[in-house]
């Protein structure tokens, strides 16, 4: 799991729009697998790509090539640092880090992930943190990794004992930031820009606040956020659209 590299130009920052907080929509934890194809609605089809929304809130957006070997889902939730509340900073990010660890139907995702040869990451950034998967294109392994995808959003164990042996990993990313002068010059010119805004504290929190989360917290942020209005799922690669719709 990583954070976002530095990719911005320094006096972007300065012409960025500061957005206002994100309002979320009672929403049922329905798993993307679980709606029929009447319950679709398609939005809009530009250069192929078509995207559709669910009866849960759920946007889905399929981008088929069928000259691919491959196929990649990726999921998308619209929660990032700046929605974290004072003594919260790095929330997000540690959240990414515990979805990987498993759901009570799944077991651990990191290993069932690596046992189905398919290549995962997630990122976390000031708006939204993503999760994707690529593996060999198949109708089993796409069908596994919505199901996946599905379960984790509402099903993540997000456990105290996953938090206490990932936050070395975490340590470790922070430590490898204090040591990078572009991050470094990054972090000072957006806390310069947004002074009274979450987008100038670090995506990786503070180290105070990360080693003094309280669980319960973490869970009460994944409860929030992690919902099907507040998520937009991509396929694209080789697959059958139809058949993954009706998945």
């Amino acid at each position: 799991m990583r954070l976002k590299p530095l990719g911005l130009a320094v006096l972007a920052a300065l012409c960025l729009t500061v957005e206002s907080p994100l309002v979320l929509a009672d929403a049922p934890a329905t798993v993307v697998a679980s709606q029929p194809q009447s319950e679709l609605q398609k939005l809009t089809e530009v250069e192929g790509i078509r995207e559709y929304r669910l009866a849960n809130g759920l946007r889905v957006l399929l981008a088929a090539d069928q000259s691919k070997p491959t196929t990649t889902v990726n999921i998308t939730y619209l929660v990032g640092s700046r929605h974290e509340n004072y003594g919260e900073t790095g929330m997000a990010h540690l959240l990414e880090h515990l979805l990987f660890k498993g759901t009570p139907s799944i077991g651990n995702i990191t290993q069932e992930l690596s046992k189905r040869g398919m290549r995962p990451n997630g990122t976390t950034w000031v708006d939204r943190t993503n999760y994707y998967e690529t593996f060999a294109a198949s109708d089993a392994n796409l069908q596994w990794a919505l199901q996946m995808e599905a379960d984790r959003m509402v099903n993540s164990f997000v456990a105290k004992k996953d938090l206490d042996s990932e936050m070395t990993v975490v340590r470790n990313e922070m430590e490898r930031g204090e040591n990078s002068p572009g991050r470094i010059l990054w972090e000072k010119v957006a806390a310069s820009a947004y002074q009274w805004h979450n987008y100038g504290k670090t995506t990786i929190g503070a180290r105070s606040d990360v080693e003094k989360v309280q669980i319960d917290n973490l869970q009460a942020f994944y409860r929030k956020y992690y919902q099907p209005d507040n998520a937009v799922l991509v396929v694209s690669g080789k697959f059958d659209e139809a058949q993954t719709l009706a998945w």
